[in-house]
């Protein structure tokens, strides 16, 4: 078998920012073939399917992308260095080392006495950008019975995950000269947008995931320092919940606001498994000490909507996208050991 801090190693070695997967997709490949596994490419992503005969099929992905490495890092940031049982890299958390803990997972339950049912393993690309990966993939594959998202959650199932709404508000004004005063100043009505804005509450709470939030993240107006600006926008970050319709949202958002509202984005929905569905009751078999929680943040579960689906792998989502980026390598062989245990487990009790 191989090893799995050797194989995370060779993965966080080679850079793979969105879009430029292909030389670890090439690594993967390879590793697919040490393990006996039969590799299909699609484009940047993976997959490989491991047959135990008649039974449900189970999708295990995770992807191969990573964020840019940027700065700040006191380690080499592609180095791969293990110190004091960590290991640190861009990626070596979020997400390739769920996907290598997932991918000796799967090899390892069905190298002796084979669950009876097949498991489908996909490593994505562009998971970081939502792009050209999973929701590409998707249609070139059998509907998945169930799915389990690879991802850094401390081993802890998220049942839930919350969707993104992303909105752009423009204030209108009329420009004057800032010397003489007069117009309207977009700025000041933007301010009065941001203050309505901070006092919407959202008052349903969902059981996992809380209410939505909403957060200012962009202000953009003004042209010149002696110009009453005409023009001022805002956009919004919402996150949200399986309680409210992303119709529902941006009419309370409207009705609050002075300025224009336009979506720019609101396909990437909340989802939700019942914490009943076997899949789940697999993950909290495989760690009986974990209880289900809802991840505030997006992955490619939101493409798996209508499918029964868990986020859960090792790591920890807080140390995504960070410098000194790192994942322990207690946390790697549990999670291999930890996804065996669901597979077995899933497997298991579909048959019931």
């Amino acid at each position: 078998m191989i090893s799995a801090v050797e194989l995370l190693q060779d993965l966080v070695r080679i850079p793979s920012p969105s879009g430029q997967e292909d030389a670890v997709v090439a690594r993967l490949e390879d590793a697919f073939r040490q393990l006996g596994l039969a590799p299909s490419r699609h484009g940047r992503n993976l997959t490989a399917l491991l047959d135990g005969g008649e039974g449900p099929l189970l999708l295990l992905n995770s992807h191969t992308d990573t964020v840019p490495v940027g700065t700040e890092w006191t380690k080499a940031p592609l180095s791969a260095t293990i110190e004091d049982g960590r290991l640190y890299g861009r990626g070596a958390n979020d997400a390739k080392g769920p996907l290598t803990a997932m991918i000796l997972g799967a090899a390892r339950a069905f190298q002796q006495d084979a669950p009876k049912g097949r498991v489908l393993l996909a490593a994505s690309c562009e998971e970081e950008v939502l792009g050209q990966g999973l929701e590409k993939l998707l249609p070139l594959l059998p509907r998945p019975d169930a799915a389990v998202v690879g991802e850094p959650t401390g081993l802890r199932p998220a049942v839930a995950q919350k969707g993104l709404i992303v909105l752009e508000i423009t204030a209108a004004g009329r420009s004057a000269h800032a010397a003489h005063g007069g117009g309207l100043n977009a700025i000041e009505a933007a301010a009065r947008d941001v203050l309505a804005l901070s006092k919407i509450r959202f008052e349903k709470m969902h059981a996992a995931l809380g209410s939505p939030t909403l957060n200012v993240t962009q202000i953009n107006g003004g042209a010149r320092h002696n110009v009453i600006p005409d023009r001022c926008t805002l956009v919004v970050d919402i996150r949200t919940t399986p309680d409210y319709a992303p119709e529902e949202i941006v009419a309370t958002v409207t009705r609050a606001v002075e300025g224009r509202v336009r979506v720019r984005s609101s396909r990437l929905g909340s989802v939700e498994t019942d914490p009943a569905h076997a899949v789940v009751q697999a993950a909290l078999s495989a760690n009986p000490s974990a209880r289900p929680y809802g991840s505030p943040t997006l992955s490619d579960w939101v493409f798996l909507k209508g499918i029964p689906t868990v986020k859960v792998g090792p790591g920890e989502s807080q140390r995504s996208h960070t410098p000194d980026e790192f994942i322990e390598v207690a946390e790697l062989e549990a999670g291999v050991i930890f996804y065996e245990r669901l597979i077995r487990d899933y497997f298991a009790k579909a048959a019931q």
